[in-house]
């Protein structure tokens, strides 16, 4: 079913099959642990803010575990570790088996973030051939995403490739202030707390990725946007075209369905509370974005509070 289709079907307010929650009586509450990310990044700042929320409100008690990003978060969910997983949708979409996830929503969108020393002379992709990049955190989306950007870009199969690391966020932060690495790769909200502190040390520049997009939207339809990091975010003058990717809530389709139309009452009602503070930018969380989840289907009874809410 294509985005606008799915769309017009949710908002169509059918209202054959969608069960009441008038009447029902909910069933008893229990700990979920969500995956989230590393320390300092959205992913963790999101699930924390996502856990108290949900607590004093949908009477859901959610505990937010720090992972290395949205592999590990998808792995953990496929083996039972988790019951509530963050991820990139580009890392969903090419998870295994993916038959078997489902999400809740659609929470926000990061930013695929390639930073630079200021001073080292670097200004676009092409300038990292032979350069000591690191791609992220073992097992994180912004990793796997990174991967797929240089390779697109042809930079992976040229004649003096990137060296590629793969460093957790904060060590690589300190690695490019230190001069140990030229470029890190980043997913996230903007600002991130820790890039913006090492600007405040060292000017940094942010490359432009959107020369790739083309490229890897003809590999991955429907994975990536254009979108821009605001002007004024890392002391840069002008706005800076990136490539945005979206972040879905997911689970398993048997998650309780109580359990699932509760945390999709807290993304409506609470939306403004989970948004971390400073955060600039798009942000989701609105009716018309929260059921934009392709390519993972909404859990069933998701979909149906969504109906309830908004149809």
């Amino acid at each position: 079913m294509t985005q606008l289709t799915r769309r017009g079907f949710l908002w169509a307010g059918i209202a054959a099959g969608a069960v009441g929650l008038a009447g029902c009586s909910p069933a008893p509450p229990r700990a979920l642990t969500l995956g989230c990310g590393e320390p300092g990044g959205s992913y963790l700042q999101f699930g924390e803010l996502l856990s108290a929320v949900a607590r004093e409100t949908g009477g859901v008690e959610i505990t937010a575990l720090a992972t290395e990003g949205s592999v590990d978060n998808l792995a953990l969910l496929d083996a039972g570790s988790v019951d509530l997983a963050l991820s990139l949708a580009d890392s969903a979409a090419a998870a295994t088996p993916s038959d078997d996830l489902v999400a809740i929503g659609r929470v926000y969108q990061n930013y695929l973030q390639c930073i630079v020393r200021a001073g080292d002379g670097l200004t676009s992709l092409a300038d990292l051939s032979g350069r000591v990049v690191s791609l992220g955190a073992a097992g994180s989306g912004a990793a796997a995403t990174a991967r797929r950007l240089l390779d697109a870009g042809g930079l992976t199969s040229a004649s003096t490739p990137p060296v590629t690391v793969e460093r957790p966020f904060r060590d690589a932060v300190d690695d490019l202030e230190q001069g140990l690495i030229d470029a890190l790769f980043w997913s996230g909200g903007v600002p991130t707390p820790q890039i913006a502190a090492l600007a405040g040390r060292t000017p940094i520049r942010v490359l432009d990725t959107t020369p790739v997009l083309p490229e890897l939207l003809r590999r991955y339809p429907d994975a990536y946007v254009a979108t821009t990091i605001p002007a004024g975010v890392y002391g840069a003058d002008t706005p800076i075209p990136t490539i945005g990717v979206a972040n879905l809530l997911l689970a398993h389709p048997d998650l309780d369905d109580d359990l699932a139309r509760r945390l999709v009452d807290v993304l409506i009602d609470d939306a403004a509370r989970l948004v971390p503070p400073g955060s600039l930018g798009i942000q989701y969380l609105t009716p018309a974005s929260l059921i934009d989840t392709l390519p993972v289907p909404l859990h069933p009874a998701a979909e149906r509070r969504y109906r309830e809410r908004y149809g």
